[in-house]
């Protein structure tokens, strides 16, 4: 009788802290850790949404409209013109589940804020990018008030970057590694992304666009990069083209609510309020982050990144002609911008390219710093986070 021995099947020992990492291990390795990530980086958002409950909410901001919207559903029905007029669903759901008003709002925002900061530490490990570097680009992304006013005071939009940002962790390990069970997980987020704002379409767009610009892990093939595309936009289509076959099949109308003519309408104002923007002495914050992402892909030498984030920034200019966007929402360009340079462009490989990145990362800081002294609403907003302070402490 012959024998056969068979080869050891090596597997990596998950207990073992000390091992070298790989591109699929989380961050932290330990989960009790991977809370404590989470919820370290959502208490101070806690602690500042309980501040403001000592002054009033601003009630142009999107969450005085979600409780507005979320107070005159009607929860006796449930027909399919009922559910298109439940959108935003997942931001709705979530505001009518939630007991405590504005204040709940918040603490969900700041809890969805933790989720999205530790999955961007893992990116940045799963990647290998030198620590310095990374605390600076977390820095850059969170430690400004455009973050902390968008996480408290933009539900709907807040959780629609969230699970954006979700998703593009999952792009990447997609695309660039060949993991399929990472595709169908990334879809399912950009379909709950645009299920929680109407600017979370544009960030399921800008996804799907944006993967055939990626380098792919897998052997070539003929539609593989189309393939994958329908991979990603596949839950997202099919949500809404079911809700909408439903409203033509029995009430003759796609979507309620919903008037072309009227959007239409509105672009000529939206187009002489861009243009206003973009011509005041500092319009120039607008594209800086775009200038930023330029400057990084030129440095890693990734000219790829350079066509998406031009791609996005016209996707982000229509949308906003379109008034796709909250008139009270602040920072969604450069929190989206800065989201697709850390988990898009690979990390620098050498000490010279780590410094000018570090340099760049820092530029970040300055903008978002400079952004939101620009924007009145954020500015009001901290004033409020001042006078509620005063009250506080006396």
């Amino acid at each position: 009788m012959s024998s056969t021995t068979e080869a050891p099947v090596l597997r990596r020992d998950r207990s073992n802290r000390s091992t070298g990492r790989t591109r699929f291990d989380p961050f932290p390795r330990n989960p009790i850790w991977r809370w404590m990530l989470r919820l370290g980086t959502a208490a101070p958002l806690v602690l500042l949404a309980l501040l403001l409950e000592a002054v009033p909410h601003p009630q142009t901001a999107p969450n005085a409209d979600l409780e507005t919207a979320v107070a005159a559903i009607d929860w006796t029905r449930g027909d399919a013109e009922w559910l298109a007029l439940l959108y935003p669903h997942t931001a709705v759901l979530l505001a009518s589940a939630n007991p405590v008003g504005r204040v709940g709002l918040s603490i969900i925002g700041a809890i969805a804020a933790g989720f999205l900061l530790q999955k961007v530490a893992e990116i940045i490990a799963q990647r290998s990018i030198p620590r310095s570097t990374g605390i600076i680009l977390v820095l850059g992304l969170a430690a400004n008030p455009l973050f902390a006013y968008f996480a408290l005071e933009n539900l709907p939009g807040f959780l629609a970057l969230t699970f954006f940002g979700l998703a593009l962790a999952d792009l990447v390990r997609f695309v660039n590694w060949g993991s399929t069970e990472a595709g169908f997980r990334a879809g399912i987020l950009l379909m709950l992304a645009a299920l929680s704002d109407p600017s979370g379409i544009l960030y399921a767009l800008v996804a799907v666009l944006a993967s055939p610009f990626l380098r792919h892990g897998r052997t070539a093939a003929p539609g593989l990069r189309a393939a994958n595309m329908l991979v990603l936009a596949f839950p997202t289509l099919g949500a809404f083209a079911t809700i909408m076959f439903l409203n033509l099949l029995f009430f003759g109308s796609a979507w309620p609510g919903f008037d072309l003519a009227v959007i239409v309408a509105g672009v000529p104002a939206g187009v002489t309020a861009l243009v206003g923007l973009y011509s005041t002495p500092t319009g120039w914050l607008i594209a800086a982050p775009l200038a930023s992402a330029w400057l990084v892909a030129a440095i890693v030498r990734r000219p790829a990144a350079i066509p998406v984030s031009a791609i996005v920034f016209v996707l982000l200019n229509v949308a906003f002609l379109l008034g796709v966007f909250h008139p009270g929402a602040a920072g969604t360009t450069f929190l989206l911008l800065s989201l697709l340079a850390i988990t898009l462009i690979p990390g620098a490989r050498t000490p010279l390219t780590n410094a000018l990145v570090d340099l760049v990362a820092v530029l970040q800081i300055l903008i978002a710093w400079a952004a939101a002294l620009d924007r009145a609403i954020v500015l009001d907003w901290m004033q409020s986070v001042a006078t509620a302070w005063v009250l506080v402490s006396g």
